[in-house]
């Protein structure tokens, strides 16, 4: 079994870590510029677009989930097995550009709404409301491309993801420099040249599955998946949105201290995305070998799934901390040479080198309840750590000034792995023989 992981895991590793490189390419750049304003802009601005489009993150873990379990159900009968995924792609793509489509035209209230949340910082607040107004527009292109790598992702064909989402991250670094330096857009250019490499990726996949889904499926097949796509993902939906408003509330509280908050925390939570996206390769192998499995009803070969890809996990995460515990100080002063935000980094740089141990757990869970189909168990995880973990922790520990804004979110953290460590067996027996 450590072959198939590790045959799935690599290529998402490397095309996970690139896509958090992007963001420590974003604060870089604009980290290096004489005013922080650009990069508090950017950090909260795209934290709050993240709260968005992320909260539609169900679109591909869904999809994973259901392809996977297709591919299992279905891998003796390759005429139905393809008809069954090009019926499940489509409705999900076609939801996905609906929804897409109502949050551009929302994106207005929505622009708004951000701008209010970060007007104690007067400087951002402009910068922050030009990067969102860009940004907005490639809503559509951003959930289509969640839906594709979904598909590819359940099929087990993590070289594709890795393919595409390091081709378009390159790209996205190269124009970043180019609109930043070139033409003095700033946190703008940031954002302009995100919304190109989002709509050249939805192309470039579009080209690469259109010879996978010619068939033509009749609505009448096609409503028959829907409500497949709607009871899973509603419960994918409203965890996510519950990880990402307390990811937001976290960056709104940094904001409400300082714009040098802010920024430290921004790049704290990118260097916290570039650990979990590398991790998360083992907990999207997990959701392509778990899902075929469940499709296969193959109880022993789930277990055999969750072992060692924890295990895995784990070690991983022990390597990620001795890294950061040798090289943070070098690692931050690439990211920024601002002295009032280095300061505050010093003073947090312990809650940065525990953050892999202290998160692996719930990312590599959240593979293999996604792979289970059991997106209840993930709702429920967030709900109690959000509500009865997160926010009293915060409460109860203000007088620590962010100091118990990071203690807060290790609770956080850790709820969720505690509760879907403790729902894992009765999802197992779940699974028919």
């Amino acid at each position: 079994m450590h072959k198939p992981i590790w045959k799935l895991a690599w290529p998402i590793m490397l095309s996970n870590i690139s896509v958090p490189l992007l963001g420590l390419v974003d604060t870089a750049i604009l980290g290096h510029l004489d005013d922080h304003s650009h990069l508090a802009a950017v950090a909260m601005g795209a934290s709050l677009l993240t709260f968005v489009l992320w909260s539609f993150g169900f679109l591909r873990m869904g999809t994973t989930a259901l392809i996977a379990h297709s591919s299992g159900q279905y891998e003796s009968q390759p005429t139905a097995l393809q008809y069954q995924l090009s019926g499940l792609t489509h409705s999900a793509l076609g939801l996905a550009a609906c929804l897409g489509a109502i949050i551009y035209l929302c994106s207005q209230p929505l622009v708004a709404w951000a701008v209010e949340m970060v007007a104690a910082v007067d400087s951002v607040t402009p910068l922050a409301q030009t990067f969102l107004e860009i940004r907005f527009f490639a809503a559509p292109a951003t959930l289509m491309n969640y839906v594709l790598l979904g598909y590819f992702i359940g099929l087990g064909q993590t070289k594709v993801p890795l393919y595409l989402l390091v081709s378009s991250n390159l790209a996205n670094a190269i124009l970043d420099y180019i609109m930043v330096y070139h033409f003095d857009l700033g946190s703008a250019g940031v954002a302009y040249a995100t919304n190109i490499v989002e709509y050249s990726q939805l192309l470039v996949a579009l080209i690469i599955v259109r010879p996978y889904l010619a068939i033509r499926i009749p609505l009448s097949d096609l409503k028959k998946h829907w409500p497949k796509l709607f009871r899973l993902n509603a419960d994918l939906f409203l965890r996510t949105f519950l990880l990402l408003l307390t990811f937001a509330f976290f960056m709104t509280q940094g904001a409400r201290h300082s714009a040098a908050l802010l920024a430290a925390n921004s790049i704290l939570l990118n260097l916290l995305m570039f650990i979990s996206n590398a991790l998360d390769g083992f907990a999207v192998a997990a959701e392509s070998l778990v899902g075929k499995a469940f499709g296969q009803k193959d109880r022993a070969k789930i277990w055999q799934v969750v072992k060692v890809s924890g295990l895995w996990s784990a070690g991983t995460a022990v390597l990620f901390s001795l890294v950061l515990l040798l090289f943070h100080d070098g690692i931050l002063h690439l990211l920024t040479s601002q002295e009032d935000v280095l300061t505050l980094l010093a003073e947090l740089e312990w809650w940065l080198i525990a953050l892999p141990l202290v998160g692996f757990a719930s990312y590599w869970l959240d593979g293999i309840f996604i792979g289970l189909g059991n997106g209840r168990a993930m709702r429920n995880s967030l709900i109690v750590a959000t509500f009865f973990c997160f926010l009293p922790l915060w409460w109860g520990f203000q007088s620590w000034s962010y100091h118990g804004l990071w203690l807060a979110l290790y609770g956080f953290l850790c709820m969720r792995a505690i509760w879907l460590l403790f729902k894992l067996k009765s999802a197992l027996h779940n699974v028919v023989h």
